[in-house]
């Protein structure tokens, strides 16, 4: 009996507040290194982690530097407030090299040397940028120990859940924007107040959405009969 009592004493948790920019519209993953748990703070920068006398803990997100504090008796018991400073990314050094240009352009493109790859070769008309959620994807792979904070605090799993539910929307209005109102309503039969439900239900099929890829407007007609019947007939299910 007197066992267990021992070791729910020392089920402690470490606690408090982080103060930061913007941290009601961002996350901060907290890490105990030392027994490999994890939280996150909430929209008002509240947090708490189960934590021991001498375990290291880690404060990061992307928009912060990283913070970390050794606990002592004094973390656990009282409130710890945490202070984040943005991160700042700071452009590399530019050279700039003096060329002798004449003002001619014909004459002067062969003098300048850019270190770009011209993307119209791969079939972009202008540099592309990669969309917020798949930045944060990025990051959430590369560094030392971002992987391992992404990992224990299941942020990882839950960037790729977003990524997909952004892919299957963007799926959805690539749908509603080829095929018309009429043909879904009319003639595959689905009752007007479904068409976006309707839409979305494609948009999950990676078949479906091949063919809307393809841009073959008979071949996708005769896929959305398909996708129609099983659509009412789930409707039929779950009513």
């Amino acid at each position: 009996m007197i066992f267990p009592s021992l070791l729910m004493a020392q089920e402690t948790l470490m606690k408090g507040r982080i103060y930061a920019d913007s941290i009601g519209e961002y996350q901060v993953n907290i890490i105990n290194i030392d027994q490999q748990i994890g939280s996150v703070s909430n929209t008002k920068g509240n947090y708490e982690i189960k934590a021991r006398v001498g375990d290291s803990i880690l404060f990061t997100s992307l928009q912060h530097r990283t913070y970390t504090i050794k606990v002592d008796k004094k973390n656990l018991e009282n409130d710890t407030s945490i202070f984040l400073e943005l991160q700042v990314n700071e452009l590399p050094e530019v050279t700039l090299n003096q060329y002798n240009l004449s003002g001619d352009l014909t004459k002067d493109i062969d003098k300048v040397k850019v270190n770009f790859v011209d993307q119209r070769q791969f079939g972009f008309g202008v540099p592309r940028e990669l969309e917020k959620i798949d930045r944060e994807l990025y990051i959430s792979s590369t560094g030392m120990l971002t992987p391992l904070i992404y990992a224990i605090t299941g942020e990882t799993k839950r960037l790729k859940q977003r990524k997909a539910n952004a892919t299957v929307r963007s799926n959805q209005i690539k749908i509603m924007r080829q095929v018309s109102s009429d043909l879904i309503t009319k003639d595959l039969k689905i009752p007007e107040k479904y068409i976006e439900d309707f839409a979305y239900f494609c948009a999950e099929d990676l078949k479906t959405m091949s063919i809307v890829n393809k841009n073959d407007p008979l071949a996708l007609i005769d896929e959305l009969k398909l996708k129609a019947i099983a659509y009412l007939k789930l409707k039929e299910t779950q009513e």
